[in-house]
């Protein structure tokens, strides 16, 4: 099985130019705490996570939501995999690098739908699909990152 056949499809995407306020009202909306950051050529440029715009208005105090651009609060370094990645690999990429979501991207970086542990553990037992372990495994990697140093 391939990571296509665990990504959900059904969601939406930001600029890098657009408020906080959109963002995350895009992330109420879709019910769900992440939302990539789309260029204007369809191009994965970011992520931003609820915690990422909640650092973002700690970095800005003085500013409201509204004047603090996805740009200024997405994090850069995208983790993501390809459809053709197998299942199996999925946790252990989410474990390595300490997320809990992975975009599906082309290799154009365009955006195809997204992975979230969640998902994974929703998702049907079958053959080709994680293991409990590759899971637990996975979780405990994922919540190993470190703390967040001082908010100055």
């Amino acid at each position: 099985m391939t990571a296509r056949d665990l990504m959900k499809t059904d969601i939406g995407a930001c600029a890098p130019g657009d408020d906080l306020v959109t963002v995350l009202l895009l992330m109420r909306d879709r019910q769900c705490g992440w939302a990539p950051v789309v260029d204007s050529k369809g191009a994965v440029v970011g992520v931003i996570t609820d915690r990422d715009a909640a650092m973002a208005m700690l970095n800005h105090p003085t500013r409201a939501a509204a004047r603090v651009s996805a740009r200024e609060a997405m994090t850069t370094h995208v983790v993501a995999c390809a459809q053709t990645d197998t299942t199996r690999s999925v946790p252990s990429t989410m474990a390595e690098h300490h997320v809990r979501r992975l975009p599906v991207l082309d290799d154009r970086l365009h955006l195809h739908g997204v992975i979230s542990i969640d998902g994974i553990l929703r998702a049907p037992q079958s053959r080709g699909m994680p293991s409990a372990d590759a899971v637990v495994e996975a979780l405990r990697g994922i919540v190993s990152r470190p703390m967040v140093a001082e908010v100055r």
